[in-house]
């Protein structure tokens, strides 16, 4: 517990250009009503690392003209994280209904099925595109090979992603027969913790990547993304950016999904909609 005299308080001015360095660095919007989440996220940290001021913490984050490891570790603080097993479920529904069947008739057997999980948090979602794959798999009676990349900027969360192991609670409202099938329960009955099978942890991949990056080491490469509740932290501006690097990793006739709170109106991108929040990239580069 805090108590008042130990916390740290950040001045209106240092804020705004600590964000303004979150923001080049990441793209993650930091208004001054977010101070005091921000204050209140750093202050045990702050005490970990022997910091009595948020002057003090300014001249780390600045060592090596702003690249400075700390801006990585700073992320895992800034970052809302905030997933779950089958999140907007239709989304998933969409991919077994019409993505998955439309793909069969491409003859998908020949095919290495590649997908993405762009700012992935704690794995959850990447985990539901695979149990979504294998589901598809079993109640068709065919096998397809596929992989998916994971993807985000906080260590912290990537390592949650990589090992695959959650709190039973997390997966209270997934069907039985499903959590039969795609989760191990620990051995230690007290862990209260689950872990996705070896099959599927053995098909995602789990990386750092800051959509920040001025370029994407993939080019036309996936058949679905999943880019969802991250556009909502940027600018109209990063937005723009980032999805048009984002698109350009799509397969042509590759999907793209984005939050239900997302909005690409008059963004005039190479895609159109195909159902709420999810879109086909067109074979016109540009509109």
């Amino acid at each position: 517990m805090i108590v008042k005299s130990d916390f740290i308080e950040i001045s209106d001015e240092l804020f705004l250009q600590l964000g303004k360095m979150i923001t080049e660095r990441f793209g993650i919007k930091l208004p001054l009503e977010k101070k005091i989440m921000f204050q209140a996220r750093l202050q045990r940290h702050l005490r970990d690392l022997n910091i009595h001021s948020f002057e003090e913490y300014a001249e780390l984050l600045t060592n090596n003209q702003g690249e400075s490891a700390e801006l990585d570790i700073l992320a895992d603080y800034i970052s809302t994280n905030k997933t779950e097993f089958f999140r907007n479920n239709d989304h998933f529904d969409f991919i077994s209904k019409h993505i998955l069947p439309e793909l069969m008739t491409q003859n998908l057997r020949q095919t290495d099925l590649k997908l993405w999980s762009a700012g992935c948090s704690s794995g959850q979602e990447a985990y539901s595109m695979g149990i979504t794959l294998e589901e598809f798999m079993r109640m068709k009676g065919v096998r397809f090979d596929y992989s998916i990349l994971a993807t985000d900027i906080s260590n912290r969360m990537l390592k949650a992603a990589k090992d695959a192991i959650y709190p039973t609670s997390h997966v209270v409202e997934i069907p039985l027969d499903i959590k039969h099938r795609y989760f191990l329960k620990s051995k230690n009955l007290k862990e209260q913790q689950v872990r996705v099978v070896k099959d599927i942890r053995e098909k995602v991949r789990v990386a750092y990547m800051n959509l920040m990056d001025s370029s994407y080491p993939f080019n036309k490469q996936f058949d679905i993304v999943f880019l969802r509740n991250t556009l909502i932290y940027f600018s109209p501006l990063v937005q723009l950016k980032v999805l048009t690097k984002v698109i350009e990793s799509l397969k042509p006739g590759g999907y793209l999904f984005i939050g239900h709170s997302e909005s690409l109106i008059n963004m005039h991108l190479p895609i159109k909609s195909i159902a709420p929040s999810a879109y086909v990239k067109t074979n016109i580069e540009t509109l």
